[in-house]
C-alpha cells in the first residue's frame, strides 16, 4: 500500500500574503504548533494534490454548483407581524388572494427503453446459472463404464479416442475461457444440476425382443421435439448390460439410434406415438429454415430491419465488453474475515491539537475513516478530567456505536462509555463519554443551559441537520459568544460546506481539518454503464432533476433495473460479498423484499431496514450468514451514516428519497408535510457511495446519468424548512419567551407560515398562553418554571431582536404545555395524557397516547408460503374482521389497537420467555409483533417521565385495563375525538365497492379535501354524514388520505364533545318567544364554528367545566406538594374547599357518562353566527381559589 500522504495547513494569514506553501504535520512542526499562542483566525486543513475525497471525485464529473435555497422564516414571520401591526393602524386593507400554480407538465422519461417500462408482473426473467472451474461436472463411474464401451483395446491406442466414438454428454461443453479470465476472471455460480432418479436398466433378452418387435423404429432423444435447434437431436448413448464374448457393451441385435437414445419416459394409459414427434420435428426445422430466409430477405431489403439487427448486435459486444471489464475488477476482490478491526485512517494528534487550541472545529473526511468511533474515544482517554457526549441523528446509530467503541476499550456498555436515548438509558454519573441522540442532547441542554456538564460536544453526521440540531447549534454558538459555559464544540461529517459554516461562527476561533485517504478503490457504474452490464438499452433522458418532481414511472424503472442488477450480481459474485440497496421508501423496501423472497427465497438472505427495524434485528443479520445465500440489505436513507458494513460489496443507490416538502402554495403541506420522493443530493451521493471501500473493494452502482450530476443540489435543503415545530417550539419555550427568538438565530430556519400554525395549534390546544392575555396572570404557575433560565432567555431575546429588527411578543407555557414537555409525544397524542388525569384513567389514557403516536400494528397476513399475486380485498376484509372483534362495538381503530395491546400484554405474561410463541399468535391476529413492541415501550417511556411530576395510579395488570377499557371505551373516543379534532372530517358522499371508492370528506376546522386510505385496514366504513376524526393523515397531490380513524353517526355528540373538554370557549346566553338558550363558538385551525345548545345543555356544560377547572387546581397543589402524605395533602386541599384527587376524579367520569347517556333529552346543532357578542369565556383554569384563613 502506498504511503499515506499527511495533510497540510493552509493560514488566513498566508494566503494574504501571497505565500502558497504549506508546512507538513511532522512532529517537529506539531511541537511548534503547540508552542505559537492561539489567535482567532481560521485553520484550513486539506489533502495534499494527490489526495481526494468524495465530494473532489464528484467534482470531476461536475462543474457547477446547484445550491439550495435557504428559509429565513423566524425573521420573516417577525417583520410579517410587524408590518401587519402598522398596516392595522393606518388603514384596513383586503389581502388579494394568490393564485394557485398551474402544476407543472408530466414529462417523459426516457432514462431505460421499453424493455424496463413494460416489466413483467412477475419480475425481471432469471439469468441462466454458469458453470465454473469449481462447478464442472465431475465424471461418474457409469460414464467410466460407457468410455470402456466406447473404446475397444484392438481399435486404437488406449490413451486416444476415436474420432467417431458417440458423445456421453447431453449437455454441451463449456466454452474454453480465455487467456484473461481462465486465471482473473471468477466464473459465476451455478445452480445446482438436477439429479435424475437411476433407469432400471433393460435386461438383454428383453432389448433382442424389443428389436425384434420394432425393426424400423429409431428412438429420439428426450425432449428433441421442444428444442428450438435446426440441427438433428444429439443421440446420447445408454448403458446396455455387456454380454460375456462381445467386445463391447453394445447388443448386435439393436440398432445404433436404438442405443444412442435414452430410454424414454412410458406414458402410462397409451404407447407413445413417434410418428408425431418425427413429424413436429420436421415442422419445426422447415419453420426454422423460413425463418432463416425471411431474415437474409429481410437483411437485403429492409433498411430500419437491417439498423436494429445491427444495434442489437453493438448491445451484444458493449454488453459483453462490460462483462469483461466487471469480472477483471472484480477478479481482485479480497476475502475478509468480518471480525476484522479496521485501522483508524485520521491524524489523532493533530486533531486534538486543534480542538485544545480552538472554540470549532469542523472535521471533514471521508466515510469509513474512523471518525465517528475514534475522535471521541481520543478525547475520553485524553485526560481523566474530560467528559464527553456524541451526538448521533437515529437512535440505531447512537447504540450501536456506543457498543463498538466499548468493545474497543475492552469494557461494558455502561461503564465509562454510555449512551442516551428517550425511552432508553445506560450509564450513571460516572460515565464519561455519553452517545446520545441530537433530540436528547437538546432537552439535557434545555432544562440547564447555564450548567453544560460537558467539556467537548461532538456533533456527528452534522450535514444531516435535523430541526433539533440546528437550535442545538444556535444555543451552543450563543453559548460560546457569550462565555456562559466552558466547552469544545467538534462538528463531524463527509460531506459539509464549511466556508458557510465558519461565516455563522464568526467571532469565535474556528478550525477545518479535511483529509481524504481512500483505503480501498471504488468502482462507479452510473446509469449508463450499468444499463451496458446488463444489456438494457439506453437513451440519454430528459433532464430529470428540472422537471421539479420524480414521476412514479421512473421510480418503476428504477426498480426495476434494480431488480436486474441484484439478479446479476447473485449470478456472479461471492455469496459472502453482500448487497446493499438504497430505496427511496419503506413502501419500496418491503415491495422488493416480498420479491426477493417470492422469486430467490434459495438464493439470497433479504434484509429490510427502515426506521420500524430495530438495532437487534440489523446486528443479528450482519452476523448471520447462510451458506450459498448472498445477503442483500434493502434500506432507505437510514444506512447512509455512521454504521459500516464490512460484508457489503456492492451498493446499488436508486438515487431518491422520500422526505416531508412543504409548498408555501398548499396550506395543507404546512399543516401536514406530505412524504415526496425526490432526487437526493450530491452529499447524499457521496455518503451512499462510502458504504463501501472501508475494509475492501466495492462496486457503485448509481442509477443516475453522469452526465446530469450537475443538476443534483450539492447539499440537502435544511429538514427545519419542510417540517412541522409544534413539539420544538414547545420545548424552545423552556428556555426562552417565544420559541421564534432561537429560531431566528438558527443557520437554518423554519418558513414563516409554519411558525404561524405551530403557535396558533398550541395556543388552541391550551399549552402556551400570550403574555398579553387578560387571563394570563391566574393561569401562571410559578413552580412549574426553572427561574435560572431567565437570564438565557433575555440573552436570546436581545440576540434575536438585534436580528428581526422588531419587537418580539412573549408567552408562557401553562401547566397542559409543561406535561406535554415531559412526555415524548406531539402535542395530540399528549393530550390523551391531560385528559387521562382529569377523568381518573391515567392509564388508560397513557396506553391511548402510545397507540396514537405509533403506526397501527394491524396488517395483511402475507406469510411466504401465500402466493405473490393474492387477493388483496380478501385478505384485507379478513384483517378487519379481527378488527371490528376488537374494538368494542364502536367504530374505532384506535379502541381496536388499544384492546390488541393489552391481549397482547396478557399473552407476554403467559409467554414471557418464548418470542416465537408471541410471534405466531400475533401472525393469527394479523398483527405485527414489533410494532406491538413499539407502543408497549413508548407507554413504559410516558409513565417512566411522569413519575417524578405527578403521582398518579399505574395500573400494570393488563386484565384490568381491558376491563376498564370494556366499560369506557366510548369515552375514551370522545377523549380521542377531542385531542384531534383540528383534523376532523365531515363525510359527503359514500361509495359500495371497496376497490373504486368514491367516498370523499371536507375538513371541518379546514379547508382540505379527504378521501379514506383503503391500502390501510380500518374497521369502519365511511357513510354520508359521519364525522371522521382521523389520526393519521397523508398528503397525496391536493388530497389527504385518511386512516386511523374514530367514525361519529351524531353530530350531536361530536359537538358535545368539543364543548365539554375544549380548553377554551366563548359563550353568550340568549332569550326568544322559545325560551332560553346558549351560543357557543370553538375555534380551531384558525377557522371558527358556533353551536347552540338548549338551556338545560347549556346549564350541564358549564358545570362539567367548573368541576374540571377545579380538578386542575387539584392537580396544581398536587405537584407543588408531591412529597406530602396523602392526609397533609387532603388537609391542604381543603383549605381550598377543593376535594381529594380521587373523589374529584370520580365525580368527573361519571357525570361525563351521564352526559352522554342522556344526549337524547338535549339539543345542540351548528348554526351561524354573525354578531361578536360572545363575551362570557370559560377556561380550564388552573387558577387557584381563595384559601381559607
Amino acid at each position: 500500500m502506498p504511503r499515506r500522504s499527511g495533510p497540510q495547513i493552509k493560514r488566513a494569514s498566508d494566503k494574504e500574503n501571497g505565500d502558497d506553501a504549506a508546512a507538513t504535520s511532522g512532529p517537529q512542526n506539531r511541537t511548534e504548533a503547540k508552542k505559537a499562542p492561539p489567535a482567532p483566525v481560521d485553520e484550513q486543513w486539506s489533502t495534499s494534490k494527490q489526495g481526494g475525497n468524495v465530494l473532489q471525485w464528484l467534482a470531476q464529473k461536475t462543474s457547477a454548483t446547484a445550491l439550495a435555497p435557504t428559509s429565513r422564516g423566524a425573521v420573516e414571520y417577525l417583520n410579517q407581524s410587524k408590518k401587519t401591526k402598522i398596516s392595522a393602524a393606518t388603514a384596513a386593507s383586503s389581502d388579494a388572494k394568490a393564485k394557485p400554480t398551474a402544476p407543472p407538465e408530466k414529462g417523459t422519461d426516457k432514462a431505460v427503453d421499453t424493455p424496463l417500462a413494460k416489466a413483467p408482473r412477475s419480475g425481471p426473467a432469471k439469468e441462466p446459472a454458469k458453470f465454473g472451474k469449481r462447478d464442472a461436472p465431475k465424471a461418474t463411474a457409469k460414464e467410466s463404464t460407457r468410455d470402456i464401451a466406447k473404446n475397444p483395446p484392438q481399435a486404437a491406442p488406449p490413451k486416444e479416442k476415436p474420432k467417431d466414438a458417440l458423445k456421453t454428454e447431453t449437455r454441451p461443453p463449456p466454452e474454453p475461457a480465455t487467456a484473461a479470465e481462465s486465471s482473473a476472471v471468477p466464473k459465476p455460480r451455478s445452480k445446482a444440476a438436477p439429479v435424475e432418479s437411476p433407469q432400471r436398466k433393460p435386461s438383454d433378452d428383453a432389448v433382442r425382443k424389443l428389436s425384434q418387435l420394432f425393426p424400423a423404429k429409431k428412438a429420439n432423444a428426450r425432449g428433441a421435439a421442444t428444442k428450438p435447434s435446426g440441427e438433428p437431436p444429439t443421440l446420447v448413448a445408454t448403458d446396455v448390460p455387456t454380454r460375456p464374448g462381445l467386445k463391447s457393451g453394445v447388443s448386435p441385435s439393436v440398432s445404433t439410434a436404438q442405443v444412442d437414445a435414452p430410454p424414454q419416459r412410458r406414458v402410462r394409459g397409451r404407447r407413445r406415438d413417434d410418428g408425431r414427434a418425427a413429424r413436429a420435428q420436421q415442422r419445426i426445422e422447415k419453420e426454422q429454415e423460413e425463418a432463416r430466409r425471411q431474415h437474409e430477405e429481410a437483411m437485403r431489403t429492409d433498411a430500419e430491419y437491417k439498423q436494429r439487427f445491427e444495434t442489437m448486435q453493438e448491445m451484444q459486444a458493449a454488453m459483453q465488453m462490460s462483462q469483461a471489464e466487471f469480472f477483471s475488477k472484480y477478479s481482485r476482490q479480497e476475502t475478509l474475515l468480518l471480525n476484522h478491526v479496521v485501522a483508524e485512517r485520521l491524524d489523532m494528534p493533530v486533531i486534538l491539537d486543534l480542538i485544545d487550541q480552538h472554540d470549532v472545529v469542523f472535521i471533514c473526511t471521508d466515510t469509513g475513516s474512523g471518525k465517528s468511533t475514534g475522535v471521541s474515544k481520543a478525547l475520553l482517554e485524553m485526560s481523566p478530567d474530560t467528559k464527553v457526549v456524541s451526538t448521533q441523528p437515529r437512535r440505531t446509530a447512537t447504540i450501536a456505536i456506543a457498543n463498538r467503541v466499548a468493545g474497543l476499550r475492552r469494557e461494558c456498555v455502561g461503564e465509562d462509555v454510555g449512551y442516551w436515548i428517550r425511552g432508553d438509558k445506560k450509564g450513571d454519573d460516572q460515565t464519561r463519554l455519553w452517545y446520545m441522540t441530537s433530540y436528547t442532547l437538546l432537552l439535557r441542554i434545555l432544562q440547564n443551559p447555564t450548567e453544560l456538564p460537558f467539556t467537548h460536544v461532538v456533533l456527528d453526521e452534522f450535514h444531516e441537520r435535523q430541526p433539533d440540531l440546528e437550535v442545538t447549534v444556535a444555543l451552543l454558538r450563543l453559548a460560546l459568544l457569550k462565555k456562559t459555559a466552558h466547552f469544545k464544540l467538534v462538528l463531524m461529517s463527509a460531506t459539509l460546506n464549511t466556508e458557510d459554516w465558519e461565516e455563522y461562527f464568526a467571532g469565535l476561533r474556528v478550525a477545518t481539518y479535511k483529509q481524504s485517504e481512500p483505503e480501498h478503490p471504488i468502482h462507479d457504474f452510473f446509469l449508463e454503464e450499468t444499463c451496458t452490464l446488463l444489456g438494457t438499452d439506453y437513451q440519454a433522458p430528459p433532464r430529470l432533476v428540472s422537471r421539479g418532481i420524480v414521476e412514479k414511472s421512473t421510480v418503476d424503472k428504477h426498480f426495476y433495473l434494480a431488480q436486474n442488477l441484484i439478479l446479476f450480481l447473485n449470478n456472479c459474485s461471492n455469496p459472502m460479498h453482500s448487497i446493499l440497496v438504497f430505496l427511496p421508501g419503506r413502501a419500496q423496501v418491503e415491495a422488493m423484499n416480498t420479491w426477493l423472497r417470492t422469486e430467490l427465497s434459495h438464493r439470497v438472505d433479504a434484509v429490510p431496514w427502515h426506521s420500524a427495524v430495530s438495532l437487534s434485528e440489523i446486528e443479528a443479520a450482519m452476523k448471520r450468514h447462510i451458506p450459498g445465500r448472498q445477503k442483500v440489505y434493502l434500506s432507505t436513507d437510514i444506512a447512509e451514516v455512521s454504521i459500516t458494513l464490512p460484508d457489503v460489496v456492492h451498493v446499488i443507490d436508486l438515487v431518491l428519497v422520500k422526505r416531508p416538502k412543504i409548498s408555501k402554495e398548499s396550506p395543507a403541506s404546512i399543516q401536514y408535510p406530505p412524504l415526496v420522493t425526490q432526487w437526493i443530493s450530491r452529499g447524499s451521493v457521496a455518503q451512499r457511495r462510502g458504504r463501501i471501500g472501508r475494509v475492501q473493494q466495492g462496486f457503485y452502482f448509481c442509477l443516475f446519468p453522469a452526465t446530469q450530476i450537475t443538476d443534483l443540489h450539492a447539499y440537502s435543503q435544511p429538514p427545519i424548512e419542510n417540517s412541522r415545530i409544534d413539539e420544538l417550539s414547545l420545548h424552545c419555550l423552556q428556555v426562552v419567551s417565544n420559541p421564534v427568538a432561537i429560531f431566528s438565530l438558527c443557520h437554518g430556519q423554519p418558513l414563516a407560515e409554519a411558525i404561524a400554525s405551530s403557535m396558533n395549534t398550541l395556543t388552541q390546544l391550551g399549552c402556551i398562553l400570550d403574555a398579553k392575555d387578560p387571563l394570563f396572570a391566574g393561569e401562571r404557575v410559578e413552580e412549574i418554571y426553572n427561574h435560572q433560565n431567565e437570564s438565557w432567555s433575555r440573552m436570546i431575546m436581545e440576540a434575536a431582536q438585534a436580528e428581526a429588527m422588531t419587537d418580539i411578543p412573549e408567552y408562557q407555557y401553562t401547566f397542559i404545555g409543561r406535561i406535554l414537555q415531559l412526555i415524548p409525544v406531539s402535542p395530540q397524542p399528549g393530550m390523551l395524557v391531560f385528559f387521562g388525569f382529569l377523568t381518573g384513567l391515567e392509564s388508560l389514557m397513557i396506553l391511548a397516547a402510545a397507540v396514537t403516536s405509533s403506526l397501527s400494528p394491524f396488517s395483511i397476513n402475507t406469510s411466504e408460503g401465500r402466493q405473490l399475486h393474492f387477493n388483496v380485498a380478501r385478505a384485507m376484509e379478513e384483517t378487519e374482521n379481527v378488527m371490528r372483534e376488537l374494538c368494542c362495538g364502536l367504530r374505532s381503530d384506535i379502541v381496536a389497537v388499544m384492546k390488541a395491546t393489552l391481549l397482547f400484554r396478557v399473552e407476554q405474561q403467559r409467554h414471557s420467555d418464548n418470542v416465537q410463541t408471541l410471534r405466531q399468535w400475533c401472525l393469527q391476529k394479523h398483527l405485527n409483533y414489533d410494532k406491538l413492541m413499539a407502543i408497549v415501550d413508548l407507554e413504559s417511556h410516558i409513565k417512566f417521565e411522569l413519575a417524578e411530576f405527578m403521582p398518579f395510579r399505574n395500573i400494570v395488570e393488563a386484565e384490568k385495563l381491558l376491563e376498564q377499557l370494556d366499560k369506557l371505551a366510548s369515552m375514551v373516543a370522545v377523549m380521542t375525538n377531542v385531542a384531534f379534532v383540528a383534523q376532523s372530517l365531515e363525510v359527503t358522499s359514500e361509495g359500495n365497492a371497496y376497490t373504486n371508492s368514491k367516498e370523499m370528506a371536507l375538513g371541518l376546522f379546514s379547508d382540505l379535501t379527504a378521501v379514506p386510505d383503503i391500502h390501510s385496514p380500518s374497521c369502519l366504513r365511511w357513510q354520508e354524514g359521519d364525522i371522521i376524526i382521523p389520526v393519521q393523515l397523508n398528503l397525496i397531490f391536493d388530497r389527504l388520505l385518511a386512516s386511523f380513524s374514530t367514525a361519529i353517526a351524531s353530530p350531536k355528540q361530536f359537538w358535545m364533545s368539543l364543548l365539554l373538554f375544549s380548553h377554551r370557549v366563548h359563550y353568550a346566553t340568549f332569550s326568544d318567544e322559545e325560551g332560553t338558550f346558549h351560543v357557543f363558538s370553538l375555534s380551531y385551525g384558525g377557522k371558527e364554528r358556533y353551536v347552540e345548545v338548549d338551556e338545560i345543555a347549556g346549564y350541564v356544560l358549564l358545570e362539567f367545566r367548573r368541576k374540571l377547572s377545579a380538578l386542575c387546581g387539584v392537580l396544581r397543589l398536587t405537584h407543588a406538594n408531591r412529597l406530602l402524605f396523602e392526609t397533609d395533602l387532603n388537609t391542604l386541599l381543603g383549605s381550598y374547599a377543593l376535594q381529594p384527587l380521587q373523589d374529584l376524579q370520580r365525580e368527573v367520569i361519571t357525570a361525563l357518562v351521564s352526559i352522554f347517556n342522556n344526549l337524547e333529552d338535549m339539543t345542540a346543532d351548528e348554526v351561524e353566527h354573525d354578531e361578536d357578542d360572545l363575551d362570557a369565556v370559560s377556561l380550564l383554569s388552573f387558577a387557584l381559589p381563595t384559601r381559607a384563613v
